[in-house]
């Protein structure tokens, strides 16, 4: 109690008013509680990650400190063993942490669920020390093993049943509003609308020609870091593309594989170092050697990159860090690579100011060295 901080409409008193405050462990919800695990807990973890056997492991806060309370053992499947596992465990008035483990695993080990439980009738107090303590609890578990996380106030937020409408919730796409839905209600509308003579349609940005199967197995090696450059070429008479190299090789001895009478799409994996950081994005080059190949092959080359781009990001997961052109073979050297990925900083330098001419500016003072004119003295 603190007698002396009571007031009465602005009148200290000892008798009329009396607080009591009750210390937190934070400050604000922002903040952590400062509360660990012990050893105890680190024993309970690694056995967690290494046994098969066990499925749930219960952590509560006891003498500020999280310890390991209660687990549970595998008795079938990951959805059957749900209810039975972890609904016991949840206690009306009294907040805990759950970790599941799922039968699906990861490349550090198997998946889990973590669980946090904060019942309706618990005390403020325990919900806000449980509430910071969340962070430092998954730091110390780790939270590459975490795939999906729960939190409930009533069974129904983390039984079987609401685990699953929690994982339809988030893969459901994001709430539209009265605008939205009515302007997709409209694309939907002129979907398959009707086209006659005096219908005006957009002209075609590209054109779209199949991967030979020998083409599309480089570029699989090529993802997988089997090889590192795959050249592809179109077969005009088949309308295919084709492939024209595919291999390992030095980034200085490309320029003597690409032709210099036809064009060529280039996909390459660029290792380099910037900075002290090892990279090898994948890059795109498009080789035109200008008038030295038939219009029409330019053409098709040009209307074909597009759509080549699109099925090679959008349809098998290569992310170009550059899509580039050149015009000659010599072009391609790893300066001018370098150079397009990590272009130059342009630093700004300060023009420097013109001196102003003769008899500009304010009257100065002389120093004159005849006595008849003070000896000495500064005049101006």
């Amino acid at each position: 109690e603190h007698p002396e901080l009571c007031f009465f409409f602005g009148v200290p008193t000892t008798e009329r008013l009396s607080f009591s405050f009750a210390p937190l462990p934070f400050e604000s919800m922002s903040h952590q509680s400062g509360i660990g695990g012990g050893e105890a807990l680190t024993q309970a973890f690694a056995e967690l990650y290494n046994s098969d056997t066990t499925r749930l492991l219960k952590v509560v806060i006891d003498n500020e400190q999280l310890v390991p309370s209660t687990s549970v053992k595998v008795s079938g499947s990951w959805d059957a063993d749900w209810d039975a596992a972890v609904l016991p465990q949840l206690e009306p008035k009294q907040c805990c942490y759950l970790l599941y483990k799922l039968d699906s695993k990861n490349s550090s080990g198997y998946d889990f669920v973590f669980m946090a439980w904060a019942p309706d009738f618990a005390h403020v107090r325990s919900k806000m020390v449980y509430a910071s303590t969340t962070a430092t609890l998954k730091s110390i578990f780790g939270s590459v093993y975490i795939t999906d996380e729960l939190f409930g106030t009533v069974e129904a937020d983390v039984n079987l049943a609401g685990y699953h409408k929690h994982k339809e919730s988030v893969a459901a796409p994001p709430p539209l509003s009265n605008e939205e839905m009515e302007k997709k209600e409209i694309r939907a509308l002129e979907t398959g609308v009707e086209i006659g003579a005096s219908t005006k349609r957009a002209i075609a940005t590209g054109v779209q020609f199949p991967l030979e199967p020998a083409a599309q197995k480089k570029l699989d090696q090529l993802k997988a870091g089997g090889i590192n450059y795959v050249q592809l070429k179109l077969d005009l008479q088949r309308e295919v593309i084709d492939l024209a190299l595919g291999e390992s090789c030095d980034v200085h001895s490309i320029a003597a594989k690409i032709p210099a009478d036809s064009s060529r799409y280039h996909i390459y994996r660029f290792k380099h170092n910037h900075e002290g950081d090892d990279q090898d994005p994948f890059v795109f080059v498009y080789s035109c050697p200008g008038y030295k190949c038939p219009v029409k092959e330019r053409m098709l080359y040009s209307t074909c990159k597009g759509p080549l781009l699109e099925e090679l990001e959008a349809g098998q997961g290569f992310e170009f860090a550059k899509h580039l052109e050149i015009g000659e073979a010599g072009e391609f050297t790893h300066e001018w690579l370098y150079d397009q990925l990590h272009p130059a900083k342009t630093v700004f330098k300060a023009k420097f100011d013109r001196p102003k001419k003769p008899g500009k500016g304010g009257r100065r003072l002389l120093r004159s060295s005849d006595p008849q004119l003070g000896g000495g003295d500064d005049e101006e």
